[in-house]
Order: C-alpha cells, then structure tokens, then sequence
C-alpha cells in the first residue's frame, strides 16, 4: 500500500500482513536488500515487490509501495 512517505531505517524493513522479510546486504555495502516471502497459505500479490532496496548511505527505502501477501486461493 502506498503511503507516500519513505521508509527508514534499513535494519527495520516495513512489515507486512502475513509475511516476512529477510535482509541482505550488496557486496559495496551500499544497499540492503528486503526479501519478501509470504507464509503458507498466502502468496505475494505483486511479485515484482518481492525485494526493496535501503540506502545505507540515506538509511532510506526506496519504495512506498509495499508487497502485499494475499491469500493464495483468491485472484
């Protein structure tokens, strides 16, 4: 959901309803890498918002638009 406001801190990725993310960070140390999974039972609604990327520099999100987990058997 688009808030319009950015995310920060990138050692707490935005959370989403009925998922997890894990964090990696790129081999410059310049970027951490939100990966998104959905729990059993949902999947993601929007897979190409699977991952965001933070700053390290800015200590920002890039995106407002988060991924959304929805339930699997819904269209």
């Amino acid at each position: 959901m688009a808030t319009g406001e950015p995310y920060e801190d990138c050692e707490q990725p935005p959370e989403i309803a009925h998922g997890s993310a894990r964090l990696t960070v790129d081999d410059n140390e310049e970027y951490v890498t939100a990966h998104y999974t959905c729990k059993s039972g949902y999947r993601l609604q929007e897979p190409q918002l699977a991952q965001l990327r933070c700053s390290i520099e800015t200590d920002e999100w890039e995106s407002t638009k988060l991924p959304a987990c929805v339930p699997a058997c819904a269209l």
